[in-house]
């Protein structure tokens, strides 16, 4: 048995506008993590990039698929981490 409450509708809508809020904040802060790190402008870009379209990919995927998403994001992972394997 879970103790998490059902994903309804408010709280999905909640939890999309956090993360599509959360984006630009989250890529300027890996970009200053990197930037502190003196990695180089074009890779502290990249991560920032990679933050912010991860945020977003987690906003468009509750929005679709709504507590279904738990499960997606975890096929995706795994898919991720096969191709990069190659």
């Amino acid at each position: 048995m879970t103790d998490e409450p059902e994903m309804t509708p408010e709280r999905q809508a909640r939890l999309v506008k956090v993360l599509l809020v959360i984006s630009p904040f989250g890529a300027a802060f890996s970009y200053g993590l990197a930037a502190i790190q003196r990695a180089e402008p074009g890779t502290c870009a990249l991560l920032a990039g990679i933050t912010f379209v991860g945020c977003i990919g987690a906003a468009l995927l509750v929005h679709l698929r709504g507590s279904k998403a738990g499960s997606d994001a975890g096929w995706i992972a795994l898919i991720l981490r096969l191709l990069a394997r190659r």
